[in-house]
């Protein structure tokens, strides 16, 4: 089945300091509808809150992720970087597209890391709980120190930060509430 497009325009809004732009409610629940069905080929039984798209704003791509704006409506949030290159800013009024991204966002562990982890077990079990999002900024903020001094720096953060959501069981309260 062939990825639909869903093509308007907006004009983008600055909360403080990001900006966005407001999807169009019949176009957020296509693609929540569409992010529903492949959860559900996944056996997953939950609702989309964030939805993975691939954004094309002023011929300018990015795959980038819709958040929720409250009444089930969605936003999808600006960076620097898209907004620079598609020459827009706040006040601009702009052409974007959207498509359902099924592609994986998962990052590779970096070996040096892996083997760091692989050295302290509750570390490594809790990154494996991560979901995808988390893992992923952790990966980015440790693949930007550049010095094997700041990589040495950044693993013991990292490791520090998995052990005291393992201790401290954050994120799996929230599931049991639920």
């Amino acid at each position: 089945m062939a990825k639909r497009t869903h093509k308007f325009q907006s004009r983008i809004y600055k909360i403080w300091l990001m900006r966005h732009v407001d999807v169009p409610e019949e176009i957020g629940r296509a693609l929540a509808a569409e992010c529903a069905r492949r959860s559900a080929k996944e056996h997953k039984k939950t609702s989309p809150k964030h939805i993975p798209v691939m954004a094309t704003v002023n011929a300018k791509s990015q795959r980038t992720t819709l958040v929720p704006a409250g009444g089930g409506r969605y936003r999808l949030q600006l960076n620097t970087a898209l907004r620079k290159a598609a020459q827009a800013d706040a006040g601009d009024l702009i052409g974007v597209s959207l498509r359902y991204d099924t592609e994986s966002r998962e990052m590779e562990l970096p070996e040096e890391l892996r083997a760091a982890l692989k050295e302290h077990p509750k570390a490594w079990k809790e990154y494996e709980r991560l979901p995808t999002g988390h893992r992923r900024q952790l990966l980015l903020y440790y693949l930007r120190a550049k010095s094997e001094k700041a990589r040495a720096h950044v693993t013991a953060r990292f490791i520090d930060h998995l052990l005291e959501r393992a201790m401290l069981g954050t994120g799996r309260q929230k599931a049991k509430r639920k």
